[in-house]
């Protein structure tokens, strides 16, 4: 089977959430034997055996493309629908905007969307309830019960993610600092337990405004934003993660990684949580902001070993690529039909 996926910006493991997701299934259907061809920007990182076709000459405004994400995302997308009659399935990153492309396309189409879902998101799906659509969790389109996804968990290389030794006697928030991300909450539940708390993620408004006057360098600390490695021995140095958010989504990277480190997780049990965390032994899970600070100790006490293992199992990159493989096979069938 040939595929094509559609992301836009470098798709390498360093990039985005979304690139590093279509890098890491690119590598493990070429494994399988399939041939991938991925349409993205020019200079892109490909795993060995996958063919790059350049629709841009950079990401988003960069290099001569355009400065408008969406005009980027429609060229890219179109690009790979032109070239349809070379493959046997296209696999588009691009929202959902596929969906209409499909009767001009001479391969059939799996669609992924990578954010939690919005009205015209599910409009546009009832308008082709033919479609295929991959998810990375049954919770991203739960609020739509008439809409049924094929749910494909994101899959991490647990080689890139070492053992921590948790002995860091810090725990610690990351992402982006917005109100739905929770870090006022995590503050909040730091200062209840009585624990040191370190955040880390690029600064702004919100965060100058609302956090930073919380920030003393010893109680609340703020590591910065942070690289790869840097985030690693965060994670692995910590005894928990807090992951309060107060706004659904659909994964939650941040959670996969750190359990990969052996970090185990307090968060609240909203979104996708549920379907990542293992309670009990990956991490432990509470209904409201209030209840996190008394989820923390019981979540340090579990084997960062045990945590580990779940996690390796649960974010494998060979079910992820097995997955998507049968949504690729439902879409191939559905056309034959």
């Amino acid at each position: 089977m040939s595929t094509v996926a559609t992301p836009v910006k470098q798709a390498t493991g360093a990039a985005g959430s979304v690139e590093a997701h279509v890098w890491l299934l690119t590598r493990e259907l070429v494994r399988t034997g399939h041939e991938v061809t991925v349409f993205g920007c020019q200079g892109a990182e490909l795993p060995g055996g996958a063919e790059l076709v350049a629709t841009l000459p950079g990401p988003y405004a960069d290099g001569g493309a355009p400065e408008d994400w969406h005009l980027c995302e429609w060229l890219n997308l179109c690009a790979a629908v032109e070239r349809s009659g070379r493959f046997d399935v296209i696999h588009s990153h691009a929202y959902l905007w596929g969906m209409p492309l499909q009767a001009q396309a001479a391969a059939p189409m799996v669609h992924t969307l990578h954010v939690w879902p919005y009205q015209d998101a599910a409009l546009l799906w009832r308008r082709h309830p033919g479609a295929v659509v991959t998810a990375p969790s049954a919770a991203q389109w739960a609020q739509y019960p008439d809409l049924r996804p094929t749910v494909v968990a994101h899959g991490l290389d647990a080689e890139q993610f070492p053992l921590g030794t948790g002995g860091g006697d810090y725990m610690c928030w990351l992402g982006r600092f917005i109100p739905g991300k929770g870090p006022l909450e995590a503050i909040k539940a730091a200062r209840a337990s009585g624990r040191d708390l370190v955040m880390a993620g690029p600064a702004n408004d919100y965060f100058d405004r609302c956090i930073r006057p919380h920030v003393d360098g010893k109680r609340i600390s703020y590591a910065g934003e942070l690289n790869v490695p840097e985030r690693d021995e965060l994670l692995g140095g910590a005894c928990v993660l807090l992951y309060p958010v107060t706004a659904p989504e659909p994964f939650g990277m941040v959670l996969a990684e750190a359990m990969l480190c052996g970090t185990p997780v307090a968060a609240i049990r909203v979104g996708a949580v549920p379907e990542l965390v293992d309670e009990g032994v990956s991490g432990v899970t509470v209904e409201s902001a209030g209840e996190l600070a008394g989820a923390i100790d019981r979540a340090a006490a579990l084997d960062r070993a045990g945590v580990r293992a779940a996690a390796v199992e649960k974010f494998s990159p060979e079910r992820m690529a097995a997955a998507s493989l049968r949504a690729y096979e439902e879409a191939v069938a559905g056309v034959a039909r």
